[in-house]
């Protein structure tokens, strides 16, 4: 065989090879794609209250349904939370289940943009999320924030459309986000004061947390008066809110 024909044989099984690792791919990507958005196969255990259920790969505990009730009493606050509308989110046992349905494993918990939400081994007896140390975690982010917060990343993209809510800044998203999901009083003076000192907890690269976000949220809302869907309406520059926020003179407490 001379050498043209040899160089020919090799690409042919290379391009061969490159097919089927090709179709493997998108077999695997199909494949997850469809478990993502219908996942209920993989969670044999589901508490519903109204229209918000939690599904998992173990029996839920009795108080999950004060959990599913309290969080809905927070979404109902907002003008965009929907009765008709379903809320799914799915509680992950293992980091390993979370970082498949998320590719984030290290999270507290993702929502697609088909609506279905994921969120972190829990001890939902305990209303707590377990932490990469295999803790409870403690503070006012319990299981019931991360469901109602997840929920309401749902509720807001099916109020806006995903098209819309995709094109907002990420301190709108998730500020209004734990806005809703937080159950107390936003102090905007205190806030402020907390930004001006560099906290760690007012940077989310530092902190994870997203309570500045919720701050800028809470004085748009509170001390200037927009409306949610004004809120909504486009993206804003997150410097400039803030910039607004260190100019204004008189800050109440942001009213829920």
């Amino acid at each position: 065989m001379d050498l043209s024909r040899k160089l020919a044989t090799i690409k042919s099984a290379a391009w061969s090879a490159g097919r089927r690792w090709r179709l493997f791919a998108i077999g695997v990507a199909a494949l997850w794609i469809g478990l993502v958005l219908h996942p209920q196969p993989l969670f044999a255990y589901s508490v519903r209250r109204q229209n918000l259920e939690l599904h998992a790969r173990q029996p839920l505990p009795p108080r999950t349904a004060a959990i599913l009730d309290e969080a809905i009493r927070r979404l109902a606050r907002s003008p965009l939370y929907d009765p008709g509308q379903k809320y799914d989110l799915f509680l992950c046992d293992t980091p390993t289940l979370l970082g498949f349905f998320t590719l984030q494993p290290k999270v507290g918990g993702v929502t697609h943009p088909d609506g279905n939400a994921f969120l972190r081994p829990a001890s939902v007896a305990h209303d707590r999320l377990i932490d990469r140390t295999g803790h409870e975690r403690q503070g006012e982010r319990t299981l019931t924030y991360h469901i109602a917060h997840e929920a309401a990343h749902a509720m807001t993209m099916a109020a806006l459309g995903r098209l819309r809510f995709y094109s907002l800044a990420r301190f709108q998203v998730e500020g209004y986000a734990d806005y809703v999901a937080l159950d107390h009083p936003v102090d905007l003076a205190a806030g402020l004061e907390a930004v001006r000192r560099h906290l760690p907890e007012m940077n989310f690269a530092r902190s994870g947390l997203y309570k500045k976000y919720e701050l800028l949220v809470a004085y748009l809302l509170g001390a200037r008066g927009l409306t949610v869907d004004q809120l909504m309406a486009r993206a804003l520059n997150e410097t400039d809110v803030e910039a607004q926020l260190e100019a204004a003179r008189a800050l109440p407490p942001a009213p829920r």
